[in-house]
């Protein structure tokens, strides 16, 4: 017996390890054929012995001679974001193969390339088993593709429209000045130290979507102003609580592993996962159950009602309702398009995606913003022009909120989704039982072979200089990233790059063009270049920025995101600025006794740190979003701030 598993032992290694040098042979064969340029690595990044043994292995891999082999780079799950536009600079090309034995990844950052990808939405799919973890309550509009799609599209894309957006428009008001309210802690002219603008971000937004999607009113903690709490059992205010802290779970690890976890792994931090998982899911019975019966009821909700168009969009009506029981196996199949788990998942889609991505941007943006005083200085004066003296409550979302798309505001979104876009990396594939797929690249015509995955890289698309305005760094001793775009400014952040005329920033361009398209068929492509449709701001080639993907599978609720984050901008920039905590370096008192050499010192070491710790900390769990240590901020009224450069 013993001499029985002493050979298994030995023989299984051997024979992983022959398997695997074998299926990494065929792949190498694979990749050759396609005659494009490639990297080998010895395994998959996503292999689950390397994800166990990679905090420990990777250091040591590191110091070895091979240190800056761009194989070991690429061994990094979070290689996009640590590398940016690096790779492509060392390899002298913007689309490469990645081989490994278990499959062939095709990355690009070529606008060209990424265009046709985009438009052939047959051709190259989403490899949806990429997206099991957004399917934890039910399929939904994001995680599905071919005919399953197109039924989930057509359900889910009714309530984006203007008319909605308005409300999201006056929402994104309210919950911002709360949101001031809270961070200025009654103090005239300067806030405490903010360390929670992350939190504060995500609790903002989430109140946002749930009130404008859901009908659902969260007022800021401590607000005095009475909100409907329609919920019952406390599921309300546990479920704001977990997702303004964030799911708590590894970078390594998928939130649908939870339930799995906490059966064998009862730790602390696995178990605040799992009770958020219980308490979304309770969250989102109890608003699909409230719906179905205000539908049965006749009752109607004015506003985007995201939960009644999905409900209704899957065939219940009142005549149904009253006709057959509630539960979905004995509905009438031919009038639900939808199952009762289906319209959960998008539900669920909607409230993760809706608030992560507008918080996200909010945060980076207050963040470089304040790293970056001439642009803040610039929002306001554009701020001052648009708004001039008018109070909040007279701003108006058909005139004002163009204003804001068209001038410096537009260009600080767009900035800020330039460097940080929602996704690292958006994932295509070449299925299996297709043929070759070509794609033509630097005038020439490549084919990529079936069973391939596809990145279209945003983080690196972004920085890819051929399709940037740019200029010299503005401190060549310290770039912001120590390899990419070290000759260029593109790793900073500067919305001024998007003015096609400074001179004429607040006049205004007009956002119709992107509004129209954000009501397009599900047989034509989204034509809109990710953020803006301006005719005041810079137009990239398309392919070039993809904040929120582009042609077919473009995000629905661009536009969403857009008028809320560019109202909460707003708000707060308009009557206040943001300014870096120093506190690390100096106090209060010290800061005020020094002169402006020294003061501009400490400023500095402040952003530098802010810089590293974007550079090493950002990264992906359903978003790009820091995942470890917070930046601290003061709100000032304008005129008293401490630090402008």
């Amino acid at each position: 017996m013993l001499s029985t598993i002493i050979v298994t032992l030995f023989v299984l290694p051997i024979t992983y390890c022959v398997y695997s040098y074998w299926c990494l042979y065929r792949n190498i064969v694979a990749a050759k054929a396609t005659g494009l340029t490639y990297v080998v690595i010895p395994w998959n990044n996503l292999n689950i012995l390397w994800l166990l043994s990679r905090p420990f292995l990777l250091p040591c891999l590191k110091v070895l001679p091979f240190r800056d082999s761009l194989w070991l780079a690429l061994l990094s799950i979070d290689w996009p974001w640590l590398e940016q536009y690096t790779v492509f600079q060392r390899l002298g090309c913007d689309s490469f193969i990645s081989v490994s034995p278990t499959k062939n990844y095709f990355h690009t950052a070529d606008a060209a390339v990424i265009d046709q990808i985009t438009r052939r939405r047959n051709d190259f799919p989403k490899p949806v088993e990429v997206y099991g973890s957004l399917d934890l309550y039910g399929k939904n509009v994001v995680s599905t593709e071919g005919n399953l799609w197109k039924h989930h599209r057509k359900t889910v894309s009714p309530p984006f429209n203007e008319k909605n957006n308005r409300m999201v428009w006056f929402e994104s008001i309210r919950q911002a000045q709360a949101m001031v309210k809270g961070w200025m802690r009654g103090q005239p002219e300067s806030s405490p130290t903010v360390m929670t603008v992350a939190d504060d971000c995500m609790r903002l937004s989430l109140h946002i979507i749930s009130h404008a999607g859901f009908g659902v009113k969260l007022n800021w903690p401590g607000s005095e102003e009475k909100g409907e709490q329609p919920l019952a059992n406390g599921h309300l205010s546990k479920t704001a609580d977990a997702v303004s802290n964030g799911p708590d779970f590894g970078p390594d690890h998928k939130m649908s592993y939870t339930d799995a976890l906490h059966k064998y792994l009862p730790f602390q931090g696995v178990k605040r996962s799992y009770d958020s998982y219980v308490e979304w899911g309770k969250y989102l019975r109890e608003l699909f159950d409230n719906k179905r019966n205000d539908i049965a009821a006749g009752k109607s909700q004015e506003g985007m009602d995201l939960m009644g168009f999905l409900l209704k969009g899957a065939g219940m009506t009142p005549s149904t309702l009253s006709q057959s029981p509630s539960s979905a196996e004995n509905r009438p199949q031919s009038k639900q398009l939808l199952s009762d788990t289906e319209i959960m998942g998008n539900a669920f889609v909607f409230l993760l995606a809706g608030h992560e991505t507008a918080a996200n941007s909010i945060h980076f943006s207050c963040l470089y913003l304040a790293l970056r005083p001439s642009s803040q200085r610039r929002l306001q004066a554009s701020l001052d022009r648009i708004f001039d003296s008018r109070p909040v409550s007279e701003w108006d979302y058909e005139k004002d909120f163009n204003a804001l798309f068209g001038g410096m505001a537009g260009a600080v979104l767009a900035e800020e989704l330039r460097l940080i876009p929602p996704v690292a990396a958006i994932p295509k594939c070449v299925l299996p039982n297709a043929p070759p797929q070509p794609l033509k690249i630097d005038n020439k015509t490549f084919y990529i072979p079936p069973a391939t995955y596809i990145n279209l890289l945003s983080v690196a698309a972004h920085r890819n200089p051929k399709f940037w305005p740019s200029g010299p760094p503005s401190d060549p001793q310290t770039p912001v990233h120590p390899t990419s775009n070290t000759d260029n400014d593109l790793e900073e952040f500067k919305p001024e790059r998007w003015l096609r005329d400074l001179s004429n920033i607040n006049n205004g361009g007009t956002a119709e063009a992107d509004a129209k398209t954000t009501e397009h068929t599900e047989d034509a492509p989204n034509t809109a270049t990710g953020v803006n449709a301006s005719t005041n701001l810079h137009r990239p080639p398309r392919g070039a920025y993809i904040p929120f993907s582009e042609g077919y599978r473009a995000c629905l609720g661009r536009r969403f995101a857009q008028v809320e984050v560019l109202a909460v901008l707003a708000v707060i920039f308009k009557n206040y600025s943001v300014e870096l905590s120093v506190e690390k370096y100096a106090t209060d008192e010290e800061v005020a006794a020094m002169g402006e050499d020294r003061k501009r010192e400490v400023w500095e070491k402040a952003g530098k740190d802010m810089l590293e710790l974007l550079r090493e900390k950002v990264g992906m769990i359903f978003t790009m979003q820091l995942r470890e240590g917070k930046v601290g901020v003061r709100l000032v009224k304008r005129g008293a701030e401490r630090f402008s450069y």
